[in-house]
């Protein structure tokens, strides 16, 4: 399996937040608090199948 870097497209992703990309993993095309809002954002924008991660909260990325 393949693994794809997505430095460059989360680089202003909200922290704390649910991330929909584009099947391709290209851009982002929605942004939630929550999981379902994701899913129906990226839907509503004609994304069917998105990409889906949730970006750490900024607590969880100080060292």
């Amino acid at each position: 399996m393949a693994t794809t870097d997505f430095t460059s497209v989360l680089k202003d992703a909200p922290a704390g937040e649910w991330i929909a990309l584009s099947q391709g993993g290209e851009r982002i095309v929605a942004t939630a608090k929550n999981l379902e809002d994701a899913i129906a954002s990226a839907k509503a924008k004609g994304e069917n199948d998105p990409v889906l991660m949730k970006v750490p909260p900024v607590s969880a990325l100080v060292l």
